[in-house]
């Protein structure tokens, strides 16, 4: 096995593999495959853009039965390509307001828009819990909405409220400093759950840490004007429809959904929605990873050292 460290280091957004460039690295490692019988696969490393260790970011591994040399070059190939699309790495993110705004534009009544926070990405690692979304849904008056926050004093809160209620707390903002922060809302109390439920997608990327049998520990909905409110104990990257449905939302007929996440919930969602606005936000999973402080990584990595 032969490895390779790319001068690039890009966030998640720009790690899909349905779009460039992971898409063209993912097509030129199926083409040294094919070209080069000794080279059993050639595989492609989107890298982890938020560890402060040295090898952070794009990698490439050959493992072969052929000539050192061969491999080399296929490592030289890819590393190549990935330099020369580095900047197609770094996908344009909307402003929050203007992404609701446009979607609030689109009267025809039909969706779901995603409106996806990759700063809030649960599977990178965030809280799961920032408002900023909420607030600009209520801000903006969407209706027919619904975001996940992940809030178990929130869920607590709600203990002895009966379905009916008009209800007063404080939801989410307590996992990061970076966000938007706790956001006190006044709204109707709908149901509660065990926040158990099954995946519906046997193949969704969650499967191999989570399994099927999915606990989002003691759950609430609520109605904050026009947006569905789930609260959940535990938090929980959207990867699955059956999220959402377990606690009586039906994501097919929803305006607009939050999504904290990057990339992870395409598989779900992209089958149902009208469109998708990736937004830029304040968060401890910010697309703008220039931005951190690294202590770690190795020199000359981009956007670090464009």
């Amino acid at each position: 096995m032969y490895t390779r460290n790319a001068p690039v280091m890009w966030a998640p957004p720009g790690t899909g593999t349905a779009d460039s460039p992971m898409k063209d690295l993912e097509a030129l490692a199926r083409q040294i495959e094919a070209e080069d019988n000794g080279i059993w696969v050639a595989n492609v490393i989107g890298g982890y853009s938020f560890s402060d260790v040295p090898s952070a970011g794009v990698a490439f591994s050959v493992v072969t039965t052929g000539p050192a040399e061969e491999a080399a070059h296929a490592l030289d190939r890819l590393e190549q390509l990935a330099v020369d699309m580095r900047e197609l790495g770094q996908p344009p993110e909307w402003d929050l307001d203007a992404a609701v705004l446009d979607i609030k534009s689109k009267s025809d009544g039909g969706g779901p828009f995603l409106i996806v926070e990759p700063s809030d990405n649960i599977g990178g690692g965030a809280p799961g819990d920032d408002t900023a979304v909420l607030r600009a849904f209520l801000r903006h008056g969407i209706d027919n909405a619904a975001v996940a926050i992940a809030d178990s004093e929130a869920v607590a809160a709600l203990a002895s409220a009966q379905p009916g209620d008009t209800v007063k707390l404080t939801i989410g903002g307590k996992g990061s400093k970076l966000g938007a922060g706790p956001l006190e809302v006044e709204g109707t109390y709908l149901r509660r759950s065990d926040g158990k439920y099954v995946l519906e997608d046997r193949n969704s990327h969650i499967v191999a840490s989570r399994g099927v049998n999915i606990d989002m520990g003691l759950s609430a909905v609520i109605q904050v004007a026009g947006v569905t409110v789930l609260l959940s104990s535990v938090k929980m990257a959207p990867a699955d429809l059956g999220q959402l449905r377990s606690q009586g939302i039906i994501p097919e007929s929803l305006k607009a959904i939050g999504i904290k996440a990057a990339v992870q919930h395409r598989r779900a969602y992209d089958k149902i929605m009208r469109g998708s606005y990736t937004v830029s936000t304040p968060g401890p999973c910010t697309s703008n990873i220039a931005t951190l402080p690294f202590r770690r990584l190795r020199a000359g990595v981009f956007p670090f050292d464009a």
